[in-house]
């Protein structure tokens, strides 16, 4: 009934200690007025209840972006009144939420030959474009990021090095408003090293520019580029977009006023938050000329991403593909904002250095985080071999070029239609680039629409040559000629951008729409199929519901479409379920839906189960599920649906499962879900939810699931949730919320089978010590010892269980001691068995695993034989690892 769990493998997904949890500084994001500035409107904007005034957190600004600001909230302050009050507030333009954004000559090097990126095939074809131009040390990408290891070997002659700045002398020596920004800046920290600790950003610099030809580690797709590291995301790889200003407006700073040759920004992070003051910084970029590289996301979705997504002209945005040419399976894809794909799976790159081992320091990674930087460090070379070369330029030859992409999804479904080519046969490199043009429907994103009579649709087509210059089109439909146009004004979003558009109306006649790159047929909605097909095994109005459903979701572009539309038995169509007349489910998870729930849905009167998960429905959530007073159960998962929580869920009285997870939601947890007395399991992790956790919740008594983690909920978890007792899964993680002190609410978690927490919850209790033993081989039959050992600092009393967690069940002679045993099943074949020993000090747990191989008895492996431990433990951590992926893609996370 649940959807699989399984146990958090590393770091803290065990139980860790806390204390009462602490306030967390809450920020809000101003975008003021063209008219308006933050210096000259810092009163009126802390006049606002609530709002910080201490010198310790003042009103935060911008030296280069004067209509943002950031107030902080004073602890216990109503962050919905705050927001409220500021949107009122007279040139004020956007009040958001501070919210995370989280990490998306041939060379002599010795790891080239695995860098299948920079060969040709499906790679970027890098070598031939080493034959025009390996890069130029005067030209700097910046790396927005995780920060970079600039003392890695293969790094540190490219990270580039502040001309202005004398290094340790306390000084602003170039009065730029940062004293000793050497290599760059740390907002995330709030100084000016950016050593990287989490390692996203140092492989994002080695793709772009490891040092090359150099004979050590791997080699870069520019060799010579200069990396400026601005960190601005964590240990973790979170950060706030507040930091992520800071660092564009350091960037835009030295490009402006410091005569830093800056040619583009990387930018391999984003979230599912369309910030007006992140949009704003950007486009401030834009106007100074640096190229802005994003990566597309890592969710397999067409839901926008931010700031890939941003409909700017300096946006590039980038999906990844693997070497034989097919998207990513993780990868975000999209006609009308993804620009182009480039190599991301299996990326070989620069990795976090340990000066005690000199083969380490690399690493290999797949994300749209590692495609963006192809793009990047392409733009550069371009540049070099091309000094004059503007930013409208580089971004004409990134779009016009290029190798066709035979994946159906990236052929159909990005901007371009093409694969990341640097250089290639005639113009279709990005430095082969001189006169070749490319003209590609962005709008509509399908070959076939249906529509209304007269409704009104927005065409758009991308008309651009290599110098980013727009070339005039236009569409034909029935003998006429429909002009498109490239002037800023609404439907056009930017002026000179080589984006056409119009806005058409459809006059309910087939006709159809001829592009330059093919055909859209566009059909009448057929709202009377019902009737006209004669249905009858279900009532007419939840037959056209699913009719609805069709149209509204772009059911011709389904993934399954089987029968629908095509016989008057519903019941027998693709993932609809009927009983005694009625439908009682429909199931179309994962099939590519795109849109919204039509609000006839309604009509579904007898429905129990709803699943739509894992597509790109969009919108608020229609109110119209519910009047679906049958559903037990609403599995909504990894979805674009925004908005609030509807507090009317409550009226579903037999709601069992409620799965909102990995959508856009905003807002608080409503605490009238408290009232779905019959609920089982309450998924709402990875959303954009704040406040607290309403006490209400601890009244669904038969609750056994509930996932709040990825959120900015903050404060201390209501006590009520120890009425719960039914619970076997709970999880916080990436949030600011702690459970409250005391016996009562330990002993409660403990309880629980499946337990993920804040790891930023402080206690001065220290975790036990804990080993589970080496690992063994041993023979069918051989009675098998495992040893543990578990220390504690605190000297408190300590509790053990072994646990099984893999391989063919064995009965363990006991399993709550330090030591215990058991006979080694028969097998025919080699086979692994997985344990796991935990030690509880009563209010925090630690858990070792230990891997033992069975070889069958006529193996001659008998016995226990520590001397293999080597061989098992690296099977075993690449076992968890497996199932730390495994866990990583049910929550749709990714690099």
């Amino acid at each position: 009934m649940f959807r699989n769990s399984l146990l958090a493998l590393a770091g803290c997904g065990l139980l860790c200690a806390w204390a009462e949890a602490a306030p967390q500084p809450v920020r809000i994001i101003l975008t003021l007025e063209p008219e308006v500035s933050a210096s000259s409107f810092e009163p009126q904007l802390l006049s606002v209840q609530g709002v910080t005034k201490s010198k310790s957190q003042p009103l935060r600004r911008y030296q280069h972006l004067p209509q943002l600001a950031v107030a902080t909230l004073a602890s216990g302050a109503d962050v919905d009144k705050a927001i409220a009050e500021y949107q009122n507030m007279p040139g004020v333009k956007a009040a958001e939420l501070d919210h995370k954004v989280s990490k998306a000559v041939i060379p002599n090097d010795p790891r080239f030959a695995q860098q299948w990126h920079l060969g040709a095939g499906k790679g970027i074809n890098a070598v031939a474009a080493w034959d025009q131009t390996t890069g130029d040390d005067e030209l700097v990408v910046a790396v927005i990021d995780t920060g970079v290891d600039y003392l890695h070997p293969d790094l540190a002659g490219n990270i580039w090095q502040n001309p202005g700045e004398t290094a340790g002398d306390g000084i602003d020596n170039d009065n730029n408003g940062y004293i000793d920004d050497v290599r760059g800046i740390n907002p995330a920290d709030d100084n000016v090293d950016p050593m990287d600790e989490d390692g996203h950003g140092t492989v994002i610099a080695g793709i772009i520019s490891a040092r090359t030809n150099n004979n050590v580690g791997v080699a870069g797709i520019n060799w010579n580029v200069k990396i400026l590291p601005c960190r601005f995301m964590d240990v973790n790889g979170d950060g706030f977009i507040s930091d992520a200003i800071e660092c564009l407006d350091y960037v835009l700073d030295l490009k402006l006023n410091h005569n830093v040759n800056i040619v583009a920004s990387n930018n391999s992070w984003g979230a599912a938050i369309n910030s007006q003051a992140l949009y704003n910084a950007i486009a401030a970029h834009n106007d100074a000329g640096i190229l802005f590289v994003a990566s597309a996301g890592n969710e397999n979705s067409q839901a926008k991403f931010y700031p890939a997504a941003f409909d700017l002209p300096n946006v590039i945005s980038v999906t990844a593909h693997d070497e034989q040419g097919n998207k990513a399976d993780f990868a975000n894809y999209g006609r009308d904002w993804v620009s182009l794909s480039a190599p991301g799976v299996g990326i070989i790159s620069t990795g976090l250095d340990d000066p005690n081992n000199p083969n380490d320091g690399y690493a290999s990674a797949s994300g749209t985080s590692m495609a963006a930087p192809m793009v990047a460090g392409v733009a550069a070379l371009a540049k070099a071999a091309e000094p004059a070369l503007t930013m409208q330029q580089l971004r004409g030859r990134l779009l016009v070029s290029g190798q066709a992409a035979t994946d159906p999804l990236l052929a159909e479904q990005t901007i371009n239609g093409n694969l990341l080519l640097a250089s290639g046969s005639g113009q279709s490199g990005v430095l082969n680039c001189v006169n070749a043009q490319h003209q590609r429907r962005m709008l509509p994103v399908t070959d076939i629409v249906y529509l209304a009579a007269n409704t009104a649709i927005d065409l758009k087509v991308l008309s651009i040559n290599c110098d980013g210059n727009g070339v005039p089109v236009s569409i034909t439909q029935g003998g006429n000629t429909i002009n498109l146009v490239d002037n800023g004004v609404t439907p056009d979003i930017n002026s000179g951008d080589g984006v056409y558009s119009t806005r058409w109306t459809f006059d309910g006649n087939n006709t159809s729409l001829v592009f330059p790159d093919g055909t859209v047929e566009v059909r009448l909605r057929n709202n009377d199929y019902c009737s006209v097909n004669n249905v009858s095994e279900i009532p007419l109005a939840e037959c056209s519901a699913l009719v609805d459903l069709y149209y509204d979701t772009a059911g011709q572009n389904w993934v399954n479409r089987t029968n629908w539309l095509q016989n008057n038995t519903p019941c027998n169509w693709y993932g609809v379920s009927c009983s005694a007349g009625h439908v009682v489910s429909v199931t179309l998870d994962d099939n590519r839906l795109v849109g919204t729930i039509p609000s006839s849905i309604a009509s579904l009167t007898e429905l129990q189960q709803l699943d739509l998960s894992f597509n790109t429905l969009q919108g608020s959530l229609q109110l119209a599920l519910t009047q679906l007073t049958k559903l037990q159960s609403l599995i909504l998962w990894h979805n674009a649906i925004e908005g609030t929580i509807p507090t009317q869920l409550s009226t579903l009285p037999a709601l069992q499962i409620l799965d909102l997870s990995e959508n856009r939601f905003t807002g608080s947890i409503p605490a009238a879900l408290g009232g779905l007395t019959t609920l089982q399991a309450l998924y709402v992790d990875s959303n954009l939810l704040s406040g607290g956790v309403p006490s209400a919740l601890g009244q669904l008594s038969q609750l056994r699931a509930l996932w709040l983690s990825d959120n900015t909920l903050s404060g201390t978890l209501p006590q009520s949730l120890t009425a719960l007792t039914l619970m076997q899964d709970f999880r916080f993680e990436n949030t600011d919320l702690c459970p409250p002190t005391g016996q009562q609410f330990t002993s409660w978690l403990q309880q629980i089978e499946t337990v993920v927490v804040n790891t930023d919850c402080g206690s001065s209790n220290t975790a036990p010590v804990v080993s589970a033993g080496t690992a063994q081989q041993v023979s069918s039959g051989a009675t098998v010892q495992l040893r543990a050992t578990a220390t504690d600092s605190d000297a408190d009393n300590l509790t053990y269980q072994w646990q099984q967690i893999g391989g063919p069940q064995v009965s363990l002679s006991n399993t709550t001691a330090l030591n215990t045993s058991f006979t080694a099943p028969a097998v025919s074949a080699q086979t692994h068995l997985l344990f796991r020993f935990t030690a509880n000090d009563g209010t925090v747990s630690s858990s070792a695993e230990v891997l033992v191989t069975v070889n069958p008895a006529s193996s001659g492996g008998g016995g226990n034989d520590n001397g293999g431990g080597s061989g098992g433990g690296s099977f075993g951590i690449i076992w968890l690892l497996l199932l730390t992926m495994i866990y990583r893609s049910r929550l749709g996370k990714a690099e």
